[in-house]
Parts: structure tokens; C-alpha cells; sequence
């Protein structure tokens, strides 16, 4: 996938203030976000495939910090509502289409991130 067409949907400007600007502590950071984002999303996606929509608010939930941390604001406002509709049992209809535009984001965010890693960003 082409990055480049993208804007940067992630800010490191958290990271960057309470690390200092400590480069290797925000990669340790991404790096981690990397390794347990995508399976959670993964599982939030099975629970779509199998009609479970009630046990998306867990998952949505130990996404939410590590998408936070990362100032993806766009996909903590989705998280957010995945993990509070699911949560509360409303507006199950609408969760679908939003663990999909949460998979989609992390496609992009994902190729971003490992950029950054590399030092390509």
C-alpha cells in the first residue's frame, strides 16, 4: 500500500513530551502499539464475523490508550464509540461499518508507523 498519498494520521507529540523526545523509548512505544493493536482489532473483527457485537466493548477498550497515545484521534473517537455502544447495547446496526473503518485506518497507520521505525518518515 502506498503511504504517501496519505496524510500522517498519527501524532507523536505526547510521546515526544512525556519521553522527552526520547527516541527510543517513543520507538519501544510504537513498536508495542504494532504488536497488539492489529490483534485486537483482529478479534474485534471475529466478533463482527460472528454476530457477537456484545463482546467488542473489551477489546475497543485495551485498544483505547495505546491509539490515544499515539494522537489517532479519528480512530479513538471510533474506538470510543465501539466500546461504549457495545458496552451499553445500542446502535449495534452502526458497529460493523466502524470496526471497518477502524481496520481500514490501521492498514494506514500500521505502514506509517513502520516508516517511522525504520527512519523512512
Amino acid at each position: 500500500m502506498d503511504t504517501h498519498n496519505h496524510e500522517q494520521l498519527f501524532d507523536l507529540s505526547y510521546l515526544n513530551q512525556i519521553f522527552q523526545g526520547n527516541q527510543e523509548m517513543i520507538n519501544s512505544i510504537i513498536q508495542l502499539f504494532l504488536e497488539q493493536v492489529p490483534e485486537y482489532i483482529k478479534e474485534m473483527q471475529d466478533c463482527v464475523d460472528r454476530n457477537d457485537l456484545l463482546s467488542l466493548h473489551p477489546l475497543a477498550h485495551k485498544a483505547k490508550s495505546s491509539v490515544a497515545m499515539l494522537g489517532l484521534k479519528s480512530m479513538e473517537g471510533n474506538i470510543v464509540k465501539i466500546e461504549q455502544d457495545s458496552k451499553h447495547n445500542q446502535n449495534l446496526d452502526n458497529l460493523p461499518s466502524l470496526v471497518g473503518d477502524v481496520r481500514s485506518e490501521c492498514d494506514v497507520v500500521y505502514s506509517q508507523l513502520r516508516q517511522v521505525l525504520t527512519g523512512a518518515a
